[in-house]
């Protein structure tokens, strides 16, 4: 029989709690390792899609280069026929509604 009921309890309680303990441990560890390759994996993508947005920067600089642009209007001038506009046709975003909404109004009176 056993001599110690209360000392076994003890040592299988101890043995019990440890093996719960190392248990929770390495799947806390797993669990991290996991997250670290995820972040790892996400940083590389955002590196990336910063590397292909200056990309894509420098192309929109090159497209939107005033020499290139002006070469391109005089090369298709005849399909364009762009003209220089003049201070009257320059108004702000508030002008340019309040016209809209009177020519709406006139739309609406018309009909």
């Amino acid at each position: 029989m056993v001599k110690h009921p209360a000392r076994l309890a003890v040592v299988l309680i101890t043995v019990l709690a440890a093996t719960s303990s190392a248990t929770a441990v390495f799947m806390m560890k797993k669990d991290a390792e996991r997250d670290a390759k995820a972040i790892g994996e996400l940083q590389r993508k955002i590196s990336a899609e910063r590397q292909r947005i200056s990309e894509l920067e420098a192309e929109w600089s090159a497209l939107d280069h005033p020499a290139r642009l002006q070469a391109l209007v005089d090369r298709h001038n005849d399909v364009l026929r762009l003209e220089n506009i003049t201070a009257e046709q320059i108004a702000t975003v508030i002008e340019v509604a309040s016209a809209a909404r009177r020519e709406s109004e006139k739309r609406g009176a018309s009909q």
